[in-house]
């Protein structure tokens, strides 16, 4: 769910962006997003790992097919301003191969944040953290007690 308010709007516009079959796959796609943020603030100029993970490409145990009819319907219906065509061409399944109960689905844009799925928390911890500043990384000590 992607959320925003506006400074002048009265109510908050939000939308769906990706979809995920367990909620610690949604804490990590969470987790991702905002730390990219942090690594690409003008304080900090770290590339982004969307970006290291557009250039790689896909994790190749991660799946990519197109979302059933029922996604797409359940998608359209909660973001009526999206086409149901452009719905049909951009959305896809993302599955785990070794484990298939683990998945999403996301307009094809989202892809590279998808490589989440094949991340651990420890994981996407470390490639989060790497080359980042002293200060920060002086701190993961007690973010784990």
């Amino acid at each position: 769910m992607h959320s925003l308010k506006h400074e002048r709007e009265a109510e908050r516009n939000e939308r769906i962006e990706v979809m995920f079959s367990r909620f610690s796959d949604a804490g990590k796609y969470v987790i991702s997003r905002l730390g990219d943020g942090i690594r690409s603030h003008r304080d900090i100029r770290l590339k982004s790992l969307f970006l290291n993970w557009e250039a790689r490409g896909l994790d190749s145990q991660i799946r990519v097919e197109s979302a059933d009819l029922k996604t797409i319907d359940f998608l359209t219906t909660e973001r009526p301003t999206m086409a149901r065509d452009y719905a049909e061409q951009h959305l896809r399944r993302y599955t785990l191969e070794y484990d298939p109960d683990s998945y999403g689905f996301a307009l094809d844009y989202e892809q590279p944040r998808m490589e989440v799925l094949a991340l651990s928390f420890d994981e996407l911890t470390s490639a989060l953290l790497e080359g980042m500043p002293d200060s920060i990384t002086s701190q993961v000590p007690l973010w784990r007690e």
